[in-house]
């Protein structure tokens, strides 16, 4: 006798697929956040690493200048001067960034160049070469790699203001050279951070884009290199814009917070409002913020030049 077996083919009814298709929507919508948070937080852990290794370069930089504290950018005064030696060769005008780099190793330019008439292998002349490092770069704005519309910012006001007074005095720096023996709080006087530019100027919805190569004010980076304290004197002081009165900030990227390194080197975030900066109800930063974290006194004054040194 012949025994037959009958196979039974278990399927999905359409209503049990629509169902699977919706709790897998709505994890995705649980999951996907949750991600781009991580993405994020991690993107804020990389800048805080650049930051402390910059923070290295910059305290091997004062012990090895007699306790003077880098520069924020030496000024121009023809198109090869001034010029520093960098990791890998000479470079027109180096920030503050690119000498701190140096003394820790991290060439800040593939193809560093002497003078502003050079052009490197991007087509960008020595005035406004692109850094090639990862390490000059915070992660969250990962396209400001232009030297002068940079990411991070010096304090520069009271660290290394090399501005000139008279431009026909070469040496007539506004505030340089500081020496380190004059910061009487190191743990707690700003040193370099997250700086969102001269757009910090204007309102909110009047902001634009990075764009690199750009002198435009309104735009998020312009004149990044210069990090301008909450309090400002716009008349007697400084901005990082003198001509069209444009001050810059930091920039609260990473979940409304900033990244800063502290003059001790060690690094932390802060928001706007922790660091003493006054907001306008537009968005717009003002100039009458408190400097208690600025000055490296603890005192809350403006930079002018009555209060450039001990």
């Amino acid at each position: 006798m012949a025994i037959s077996f009958t196979y039974r083919r278990d399927a999905f009814t359409l209503i049990e697929l629509l169902v699977t298709i919706a709790i897998i929507a709505v994890l995705m919508g649980i999951l996907l956040p949750s991600l781009r948070t991580a993405r994020r937080q991690a993107r804020g852990v990389k800048c805080l690493s650049n930051l402390r290794v910059l923070g290295h370069g910059l305290v091997m930089y004062t012990t090895e200048n007699g306790d003077i504290f880098v520069p924020s950018r030496l000024p121009k005064v023809d198109d090869c001067n001034w010029f520093g030696d960098v990791s890998g060769g000479r470079k027109f005008r180096p920030t503050f960034l690119a000498v701190m780099g140096t003394n820790v190793g991290v060439p800040a330019f593939e193809d560093p160049k002497a003078c502003k008439t050079e052009v490197d292998h991007e087509g960008e002349d020595g005035d406004r070469q692109n850094y090639s490092s990862p390490v000059y770069v915070c992660p969250s704005v990962s396209d400001r790699t232009d030297e002068r519309n940079g990411a991070y910012g010096y304090n520069y006001q009271f660290l290394g203001n090399s501005r000139l007074f008279d431009r026909s005095d070469i040496h007539s720096f506004k505030n340089w050279p500081v020496v380190s023996t004059w910061i009487r709080s190191p743990a707690m006087t700003v040193a370099v951070a997250d700086c969102m530019g001269t757009a910090a100027s204007f309102p909110l919805r009047e902001r634009g884009d990075y764009e690199n190569n750009s002198r435009d004010g309104h735009r998020y980076g312009n004149e990044g290199f210069n990090l301008d304290p909450p309090r400002v004197d716009p008349v007697n002081g400084e901005m990082a814009s003198l001509e069209e009165r444009h001050r810059t900030a930091v920039d609260p990227r990473h979940r409304e917070r900033g990244n800063v390194l502290w003059v001790d080197a060690h690094a932390d975030s802060q928001t706007l409002g922790s660091l003493g900066y006054d907001l306008n109800e537009n968005g717009s930063i003002g100039f009458e913020g408190r400097n208690f974290l600025w000055s490296g006194s603890r005192e809350d004054i403006a930079w002018t030049r009555d209060n450039s040194g001990p």
